[in-house]
């Protein structure tokens, strides 16, 4: 196998920051003037092969790092490519890097899979992201009860990227000393899709005032309310689709790969469902496309400035199913 690397996967940062890593680890040991690094937009076949068949300079090994390639370069410049991964020089080490996943049925995906490594970076769970969030905590001399970490953890999920800004807030908040939970809350800026979950998790067991705390704290942080309708009906459609693979005998392996949708949804969203009976999700499905339909339709009515209507038409919808 050739030193031939590709790190990808739904958690970008964890890929991202191990690719850097890499780099530092290999400037420290060879220099950084063997490492060649381009942004996928810009780098050719012909760049390419000249860069991973040249020698070192005065060391043993030579790394290139390229950002991005998958999901900036055009097609046909990626095929070259995929054909040139044989000039790859045994003193050199390739790595790919990419901010999202990889498109698996590219000839370069297929190749570098064949000739040398794909590393995949799913995204964490609630234990992962649990203990990830306390070592972070930790590099900032901050210290949390679990209690306020796990709050962290449900509050804004698992995308590190937003995590990692929300955790130096909260040490340059705090400055070394303990602070509540609901500073905390006031603090952080709550991740869509991940409040949504709570959000749904409040109208299982008929809790309107969280319900209605939740939606409030959405709206109140900029989030435009259509694309928080949006999410609310994809939510339970989701959440319809997982009852019947459920009630048909599938597992959570096969109900990813039916519904192609993320482990960490999936894995909630079996957990939720216990909550409804099917006839439920199908009132609250329906109850959410009427309000969808007088959105655009008009009567529910709206503007730039003006989002009293449609955001009442929601805060009905809750109190009337946490009835």
């Amino acid at each position: 196998m050739k030193p031939l690397y590709l790190f990808h996967g739904d958690d970008s940062y964890t890929s991202v920051q191990k690719a850097f890593h890499w780099q530092k680890e290999f400037e420290k040991k060879y220099g950084d003037m063997n490492v060649e690094i381009f942004e996928g937009e810009e780098l050719t076949a012909g760049k390419f092969a000249e860069a991973v068949s040249t020698l070192p300079f005065l060391s043993d090994k030579k790394l290139v790092v390229i950002r991005n390639f998958f999901k900036n370069a055009p097609s046909e410049e990626a095929k070259k490519v995929s054909e040139k991964l044989d000039l790859i020089d045994e003193n050199c080490v390739v790595v790919f890097t990419e901010r999202q996943r990889a498109d698996a049925r590219t000839a370069l995906y297929k190749n570098i899979k064949k000739q040398g490594e794909v590393k995949e970076f799913p995204l964490m769970d609630k234990p992962e992201l649990v203990d990830w969030i306390s070592q972070e905590i930790s590099k900032q001399q901050s210290q949390l009860p679990s209690s306020h970490i796990s709050a962290i953890a449900d509050n804004v999920g698992p995308n590190l990227w937003q995590m990692a800004h929300e955790i130096e807030k909260i040490a340059l908040y705090s400055n070394g000393k303990q602070i509540s939970q609901e500073e905390i809350e006031s603090i952080i800026s709550p991740n869509l899709q991940t409040t949504i979950f709570r959000l749904t998790d409040s109208l299982a067991v008929k809790n309107r005032k969280a319900s209605l705390k939740t939606l409030g704290t959405l709206l109140d942080n900029g989030e435009n309310i259509i694309q928080v309708l949006f999410m609310i009906i994809r939510h339970f459609r989701i959440l319809i689709q997982i009852q019947d693979c459920l009630n048909k005998g599938m597992g959570s392996p096969a109900i990813i790969k039916k519904i192609k949708q993320h482990p960490f949804a999936v894995n909630n969203g079996i957990k939720q469902v216990k909550n409804f009976t099917p006839q439920q999700l199908t009132h609250i499905y329906q109850k959410l496309l009427d309000i969808d339909i007088a959105t655009k339709s008009g009567k529910i009515r709206m503007t730039t400035g003006d989002i009293s209507e449609p955001r009442l038409a929601l805060e009905t919808f809750i109190c009337t199913l946490c009835t």
